[in-house]
């Protein structure tokens, strides 16, 4: 994006307060009277407004002290981290399809991926005097270790697989941090019987933390995008309510949640052994992924 240097703004004039582009000529209108600016404020808020290529054009100046080098240069590090961790965060974003063959590559080892810049994953393991606790899947600071991965199983023919894919879309969308791959469950799992579709696979951190057959533990063709949300949050696919949902449920909703804790009960003790999943080395399963 090119600065155009006659508009003017707060950021032209610190430059021109450093001398970097000529000075405005003189208004025909008396200029307002502004509050005094010292030095260290001007370059503060050049920093703070100026672009990542904006600081590196700044600190390319020979004549730039080393008070400001130091200010500019601080900023830059600042403005890399944050693109580095929005790029990271948000690298999803929508339900893409999965192949078979790509099943471990994109899911139980996607799932290992962490979110975090290396620096803070550096500093994690310079401390682990901290208990883990979830089955490792939360750090010492409480946050969730790797990414979450949500694999839906369907079939185009079954009501409940119509119903439930806008809603992993929506959710998707309003969670990018989280990985929504959606594979026809014949693909995936050879003979995977009808009865069990849809499926829902959740993972974190190379684990499989949530398997729900069928649709249970959820409301068949009622449940709400909200209702799928608080059970994917339930089993770690993702860290928090997303805001672009709109208002979340009211008082008089919380009466359902120990009917909701029932249905996930069931879904905790289906596991990949009633589902005919396989999980690790689990010898019992039926069906292999």
């Amino acid at each position: 994006m090119v600065n155009n240097h006659n508009e003017d703004t707060e950021f032209n004039d610190a430059l021109r307060a450093h001398g970097i582009i000529p000075p405005k000529p003189p208004s025909r209108e008396p200029s307002p009277d502004l509050p005094h600016l010292s030095h260290n404020d001007i370059t503060h808020a050049l920093a703070s407004q100026a672009t990542p290529d904006q600081l590196d054009e700044l600190l390319e100046d020979e004549q730039l002290d080393s008070d400001d080098e130091e200010v500019f240069e601080a900023y830059r590090r600042q403005r890399m981290a944050e693109m580095r961790k929005e790029e990271k965060s948000g690298r999803f974003g929508s339900l893409m399809p999965l192949g078979r063959e790509d099943f471990v590559k994109e899911v139980t080892e996607g799932s290992k991926q962490s979110p975090l810049s290396q620096q803070e994953e550096e500093d994690d393991d310079d401390d682990d005097d901290e208990e883990e606790d979830e089955g490792g899947l939360v750090d010492r600071k409480g946050r969730l270790r790797g990414t979450g991965v949500v694999v839906f199983l369907y079939k185009d023919s079954i009501p409940l697989s119509q119903h439930l894919r806008p809603l992993l879309q929506t959710l998707a969308t309003a969670h990018p941090s989280t990985k929504f791959l959606s594979i026809p469950a014949h693909l995936c799992i050879p003979n995977y019987p009808d009865r069990n579709v849809p499926t829902l696979l959740v993972y974190r951190n190379g684990e499989i933390t949530g398997n729900l057959v069928a649709g249970q533990g959820l409301n068949g063709l009622k449940t709400t995008v909200r209702e799928l949300e608080g059970v994917l949050l339930r089993y770690k696919a993702i860290e928090k309510p997303a805001d672009s949902l709109g208002p979340k449920r009211n008082e008089e909703e919380e009466d359902d949640d120990v009917d909701g804790e029932s249905r996930l009960g069931k879904v905790g003790m289906v596991g990949s052994k009633a589902s005919g999943i396989r999980n690790g080395d689990e010898e019992d399963s039926d069906y292999d992924l």
